[in-house]
């Protein structure tokens, strides 16, 4: 699954690349702004301010992650004009994304503040009782991102409130934990290129939430199969590979796109 998936993520964003680029510089500014000052002036800015431009910054990039996948969505769902896209995108963007996005920063902190915790108080004079709940506080927030990183995607493709939004996210990752922590490395890799100045103003922006809503929409498939109890066919039927327009395609149409 995860060679198509990343194969229907270039592909979408090859067909687009002019429009995630001006995305792109769009969605860089806000994050220039929260980011910039914070790096300069970090030893002067009182504890206070660093925490409201990190919490902002967190908070911004989940933002940015749904509109980016929003976008994608309507893609593949094959909305028609560039206004339709944005339309829709920035529907699921401002109506949907900040309570959940809310949520998992709260969820984050309390984990946070208790690995904190566990550094600096000894918990019944036993150092090893700490290093025990600090680890399990790591596998938490682990686990927790991977939630967060299905959870993205789902607020595009399916109506669901702010908790059961939470909650589909972690039963994706446990159905799924092999594919979920393969696209969490994938999500990883591509977001740490952006110290690359070309990747950061060209996509760096935009490829990490491509990827996610497309392993979605591969796993979303999946599913289909199983419900309709066709998930012995061969993968390709499974994944409807030759009718997609994304999935039929070789590297030959890099060179040749004519043939598309």
């Amino acid at each position: 699954m995860l060679k198509r998936t990343l194969k229907m993520s270039f592909w979408i964003w090859y067909d687009y690349m002019g429009t995630w680029f001006m995305i792109n510089l769009c969605l860089l500014t806000p994050w220039i702004i929260f980011i910039v000052p914070l790096f300069l002036h970090i030893n002067t800015f009182p504890p206070l301010l660093i925490g409201f431009l990190l919490f902002g910054a967190c908070l911004y990039f989940y933002i940015a992650n749904v509109f980016i996948s929003a976008f994608t969505v309507s893609i593949l769902e094959h909305k028609e004009g560039l206004k339709n896209k944005l339309g829709f995108a920035i529907k699921i963007t401002f109506i949907k994304s900040l309570p959940v996005g809310l949520l998992f920063l709260f969820l984050f902190t309390v984990l946070l503040i208790n690995i904190w915790f566990y550094l600096h108080k000894k918990f019944s004079g036993l150092l090893w009782v700490n290093y025990i709940f600090i680890g399990l506080f790591l596998w938490l927030i682990l686990f927790t991102f991977c939630s967060l990183l299905w959870s993205i995607p789902t607020l595009s493709f399916k109506r669901l409130n702010t908790l059961k939004n939470i909650l589909w996210g972690y039963i994706i990752l446990i159905a799924n934990p092999y594919f979920s922590f393969q696209l969490l490395f994938c999500y990883t890799i591509s977001t740490l290129l952006n110290i690359f100045p070309l990747y950061f103003f060209f996509i760096g922006t935009v490829i990490p939430p491509i990827i996610l809503t497309c392993a979605y929409e591969i796993l979303s498939r999946k599913y289909e199969a199983i419900q309709k109890q066709q998930i012995e066919l061969p993968e390709y039927i499974v994944f409807r590979d030759y009718e997609d327009e994304f999935l039929n395609r070789s590297w030959e149409h890099l060179f040749k796109p004519w043939k598309l």
